[in-house]
């Protein structure tokens, strides 16, 4: 019978291996000077293990089993957050995780309600959203440095059932106007983790967590570094300055930064004005992007410069399946993994063909079930590749709508637009284009129904935005915060027949974005500056 791994297996077994190992290194809130905490693997295995018996207590005071899907509302990028994550599946939980993103308690409790979970976990500053919840609900700040029970038994870390879930996560932007909700399995797990044995850490290796513990990604760097017996940094804040950055590399020993490209962009940036910064980042042993597409010119500067950089791609529901190499920038399927490339079009013969990456049901990366076409059983990533060469593959977009933003999380265009059409086409807007990729939330630019109102004054101009974005604020409220328009700056208004268009009549997202470029950097400057203040 097959013995599928998961990562607490994995630190299990390095807790014994090589328990005087550094497993995470974090800033130590109450030092003066932001000092480094160091845990080995053998104290990061006995905290999960106190955290998971005290969890065990309180959730049991109030008829939850194991098996139950409980609900985690956090920040997510503290240790605390980690240990709550990692301590939920030790316990025998299934933790489903939100982001403190997801704003309206409405559609936490309608994912819970969707999941079937028994009770909601909260980090503190969560205290007010939770008033009505109706399910239990239990703050984080309760459970972490309590004595262990004595008499809770825990169950051993692998399993035999690959189809369990493990955990879940969700996806922003699905045409239904909220979040999804992507389960993941124990076979599924085992395969991102024996995938990331192919990506030659040091086994000294000390890398970066990329963003928030509520979405894949720091799975995927947990997983990364477990194969490895390496180390782990969690931020302060997501995002971070480059003074954080300098901080971890030289007293945080930081070897591998796992980062998104707008942020990435940003560091390279102050590199070119400051050497020292640049010899920081050029002493790394690579410097590890996913989510998004690096700009070409940032590339180029950071090759010539002597910058190692590794290009991931992967998603929430296939994990880390491609990565790119020190001799090629081209991504490659990873040894063990199942994804396959399918054609668009039928033509072998065609200049610069498109391939969409999709998942057969018999990968061990394949999703879960809920997740999969219904009329093939395979999973379509919906993301296109064209191919460079043998087994390697050039990023083309999507086959759909939607767009990544900031932190390469997923805003479904297609749907805002429509959105705003059903509320606004009557009497303000004839066509509508939602933008904004890389940018921490959309913007719009809409056709006016009426071209007299871009002869009014600004007054009466900016009237015109705030009706649209009353309009569309209900549905608005229920989206994480990188899914929303919620300021009428952000909404730019042109005459009817401006947006540029293919032959077939529909509007080309791309262009736009390029037609607005010097607006939106002034306005998303404007506004984040001013709500930083």
């Amino acid at each position: 019978m097959r013995t599928f791994h998961t990562p607490l297996s994995v630190i299990e077994s390095l807790s014994q291996s090589q328990g005087d190992s550094p497993a995470i290194r974090h800033v130590n809130s109450k030092s003066i000077n932001n000092e480094y905490e160091t845990i080995s693997y053998a104290k990061h295995w006995q905290n999960i293990n106190i955290a998971a018996q005290n969890w065990i207590a309180e959730l049991s005071q109030v008829g939850i089993a194991k098996g139950a899907v409980v609900g985690l509302w956090m920040r997510g990028w503290s240790y605390e957050d980690f240990l709550h994550y990692l301590s939920l599946q030790r316990a025998g939980f299934i933790p489903q995780l939100f982001s403190i993103r997801i704003t309206d308690p409405s559609i936490v409790y309608d994912l819970l309600r969707n999941s079937k979970a028994a009770a909601l976990l909260y980090d503190p500053v969560c205290e007010p959203l939770v008033q009505g919840c109706p399910i239990p609900t239990f703050s984080t700040g309760t459970v972490l440095g309590k004595d262990c029970p004595a008499d809770v038994q825990l169950g051993t870390t692998t399993s035999t059932d690959g189809d369990k879930v493990l955990v879940i996560f969700h996806t922003s932007g699905s045409t239904s106007g909220m979040p999804k909700l992507v389960p993941q399995t124990v076979r599924w797990m085992d395969c991102l983790i024996r995938k990331h044995r192919h990506m030659n850490y040091k086994p000294a290796s000390v890398a970066s967590f990329m963003g928030s513990h509520t979405h894949l990604g720091n799975t995927i760097n947990l997983s990364g570094t477990l194969a490895s017996g390496g180390c782990l940094i969690p931020p302060t804040s997501i995002p971070y300055p480059t003074s954080e950055l300098e901080h971890m590399i030289s007293k945080g020993g930081l070897t591998i930064l796992n980062t998104f490209p707008v942020l990435l962009s940003a560091m390279f940036q102050e590199a070119r004005e400051r050497r020292p910064f640049l010899e920081m980042l050029q002493s790394l042993d690579s410097i590890n992007f996913a989510g998004q597409v690096l700009e070409p010119k940032d590339k180029a500067w950071a090759r010539e410069n002597g910058l190692k950089l590794i290009n991931l791609y992967g998603s929430t529901e296939i994990g880390l399946s491609m990565m790119s190499s020190s001799t090629s920038p081209h991504v490659s399927p990873l040894p063990g993994s199942g994804c396959r490339f399918i054609p668009l079009s039928e033509s072998a013969s065609s200049p610069n063909r498109l391939f969409e990456l999709i998942v057969p049901e018999e990968a061990d990366e394949c999703p879960h079930h809920s997740l999969r076409d219904k009329s093939d059983g395979m999973f379509h990533t919906g993301d296109l590749f064209e191919q460079a060469d043998v087994d390697q593959y050039i990023y083309k977009g999507r086959v759909d709508d939607r767009i990544k933003m900031q932190l390469a999380l997923v805003c479904d265009a297609g749907s805002l637009e429509s959105e705003a059409m059903q509320v606004c086409e009557g009497d303000l807007i004839s066509a509508v284009s939602v933008i904004g990729s890389g940018r921490p939330s959309p913007a719009m630019v809409v056709e006016a129904k009426n071209d007299d109102v871009l002869q009014a004054d600004d007054d009466t101009l900016l009237a015109f935005k705030q009706q649209i974005i009353q309009r569309i604020a209900p549905l608005h409220k229920r989206k994480y915060l990188h899914e929303r328009i919620d300021d009428a700056c952000l909404v730019f208004v042109v005459a009817k027949g401006t947006l540029p268009r293919t032959a077939k009549g529909n509007i080309m997202r791309k262009a736009v974005e390029g037609m607005f470029a010097r607006e939106l950097d002034q306005t998303y400057h404007d506004v984040y500056l001013s709500k930083a203040e």
